[in-house]
């Protein structure tokens, strides 16, 4: 017994069954595993004899036996002196089921069940083997144990003896020493008094160089020693930290003059004598120094004398107080206050602005509405009117002054909003609003104009009704835009096509016609401020260059956006998406008739002036 893996292999294993079926290929895995010392029997009768000749390591046997049960056979076992400490496993094989205490009551060690589990097999007996081989190495030596405790008590009684007699003879030897003890005490402890005055000395100069080497290092300033031939002696860690450099990347004050200003006098003869008779700091002034990543940084630096080395040379101390970022500060505190200035010379001058373009709104508002009521005395005159020739139209030019009128009124309607859209002060006023209808009511409040100038009106929608927040009048303005450039840009015969879609959480709202279209070059631009497709003075059509732009900024305001694919001669196509969103806290639900009231004609009538016959 060796070793447990040696003991594992060559334990002698014993099957004991009758017509047990699974032995077979129990013993083949056991050899496969490494068991070659396996014994099958088949008799209960003699089995008692046959285990005496050769004493197994384990015993498997199987409950139900015909001529004796496993339990009995335990029992008979156990009664054999020499097969007392074999363990024992029992194995059901799938008839009367198996006693767990009668087991353990006949003696029995561990069981298993069928159908077994082989690996399970293989550790309950390697289980059983190694507490078996544990057994057996305690019982090999404890008689070893035995053997050297008596040899033990020998030696000790022979070394109890011989220490007896040393102690004896250190009695003696100890009363002879006693004397000289007694004089060098005294002794001892004067030398002592002595040596701890000198060690607290010592450790008091040591603990003062440690804390001023301390403070050097770790001040918040950078601090550099030097000598006056120019040696630099220490740099404490701010100085590291500003500059990037360490001591021994420039260990010469002459190298330190290369980066900055501040050390091209420091080893003068006329500053070195300054400073040696000086009791107090000089101040060198602000100087820039060139740091080891190329950065610039601004100090105040301060030079001072601060005592003389065991070598004899004189120790000099610089500071530098880092002020880059006061001197930053500064300057960023001049460029807001110009920047503050600017602000407010913009801020004053889009309230000029602002004044300026509402008082001329209602400068020019004022006189075009003297016009119109002109306009209409003129009309009510010319209806008493009969002209001989009664072909002629009397309202002809009444209606080409009116439409001018409406088109100076669009114009300064246009020019005051982008104004107030730019300076802040353009507001929406949302509602909660059926979207669908509110669309289609303005669509169809153009269809007999369109369909006048021969073009058909078509309106399409995925949905009925959806409610969602927005602003009815910029809503209407947007689309009135939109279908005025359609109908002037669509020749006669054309279709212009209004389709709304919901996606959920935004409607889209397209608006297609069948025109000219847009050149792609153009595509980019045609939301830009006072871009035109057609700048020429010959062009066909009228207009400022103002709509489109103005359209873009409400639908933003609306938080959406808007874009516009085209082809030439194929037609133009606007896509427009909306978010949907509610307002919160709603007193009640807009009513369109509050959209598209009586004032529909004439936003119509503005929106549409620049289209001429």
């Amino acid at each position: 017994m060796k070793n447990l893996e040696n003991f594992f292999y060559k334990a002698n294993i014993l099957i004991v069954h009758e017509y047990f079926e699974d032995s077979r290929v129990l013993i083949k895995f056991l050899n496969y595993r490494g068991y070659v010392n396996i014994k099958s029997v088949k008799k209960s009768e003699s089995i008692v004899t046959l285990i005496k000749e050769n004493i197994p390591d384990i015993i498997l046997i199987n409950v139900n036996l015909e001529s004796i049960n496993g339990y009995q056979l335990c029992e008979i076992m156990r009664k054999e002196e020499d097969l007392r400490d074999v363990p024992i496993i029992f194995i059901n094989t799938g008839g009367e089921a198996i006693d767990r205490n009668k087991i353990y009551i006949v003696g029995g060690n561990d069981y298993l069940s069928t159908p077994l589990e082989y690996e399970e097999v293989i550790n309950r007996i390697e289980m059983h083997l190694r507490i078996k081989f544990m057994e057996h190495k305690i019982k090999f030596h404890k008689g070893n144990y035995d053997t050297i405790s008596t040899e033990l008590e020998s030696w000790n009684r022979v070394l109890l003896k011989r220490n007896s007699d040393l102690v004896n003879e250190v009695i003696e030897k100890d009363n002879q020493l006693y004397d000289i003890t007694f004089e060098l005490k005294e002794f001892n402890i004067i030398l002592e008094e002595e040596m701890n005055e000198r060690t607290r000395t010592e450790e008091a100069l040591k603990e003062s160089e440690r804390q001023l080497r301390h403070s050097i290092e770790e001040a918040p300033v950078p601090i550099m020693l030097y000598t006056e031939d120019g040696f630099v002696k220490k740099i404490n860690r701010s100085w590291s930290d500003i500059t990037g450099y360490r001591l021994e990347d420039i260990p010469m004050i002459s190298e330190w003059a290369d980066i900055s200003e501040a050390f091209k006098e420091e080893l003068s003869s006329t500053n070195i004598k300054k400073l040696f008779n000086s009791e107090k700091r000089q101040n060198n002034g602000e100087f820039s120094i060139r740091t080891h990543d190329g950065s610039i940084r601004i100090c105040n630096f301060y030079s001072a004398y601060i005592g003389d080395l065991e070598d004899g040379h004189k120790l000099f101390m610089k500071v530098a107080i880092d002020v880059t970022e006061k001197k930053h500060m500064e300057e960023l505190q001049k460029s807001v206050e110009e920047e503050r200035k600017k602000l407010y010379e913009i801020k004053e001058y889009d309230r000029i602005r602002t004044e300026f373009f509402s008082n001329i709104s209602h400068e020019l508002r004022t006189p075009i509405s003297v016009i119109f009521s002109a306009l209409q005395i003129h009309e009510l005159r010319l209806k008493d009117c009969i002209f001989e020739n009664r072909s002629i139209d009397k309202y002809k030019y009444t209606k080409i002054m009116k439409q001018n009128c409406y088109r100076i009124l669009r114009l300064i309607n246009n020019i005051i909003d982008i104004t107030k859209i730019d300076s802040g002060y353009f507001n929406i006023n949302e509602h909660n609003i059926d979207i669908i209808a509110l669309i289609e009511n303005i669509t169809l409040s153009v269809a007999d104009y369109i369909e006048n100038k021969g073009l058909s009106l078509i309106f399409d929608t995925n949905v009925e009704e959806k409610i969602m927040s927005c602003d009815p009048e910029k809503i209407e303005r947007i689309i009135l835009n939109i279908l005025s450039n359609a109908v002037k840009f669509t020749s006669s015969g054309g279709k212009i096509t209004v389709s709304i879609e919901d996606c959920y959480d935004k409607i889209c709202i397209k608006i297609k016609d069948t025109g000219r279209g847009i050149p792609q070059d153009k595509l980019n631009s045609i939301f830009e401020r006072f871009i035109q497709v057609d700048k020429s003075l010959a062009r066909d059509h009228e207009g400022s260059g103002i709509g489109l732009s103005l359209v873009k900024s409400l639908v933003e305001l609306h938080g959406g956006v808007i874009s516009v694919k085209s082809k030439i001669n194929y037609g133009t196509e606007f896509v427009i998406y909306i978010p949907c969103k509610l307002v919160k806290n709603a007193e009640e639900q807009y009513s369109l008739c509050s959209s598209i009231g009586g004032d529909c004609i004439e936003k119509i009538n503005i929106e549409f002036s620049d289209i001429y016959n």
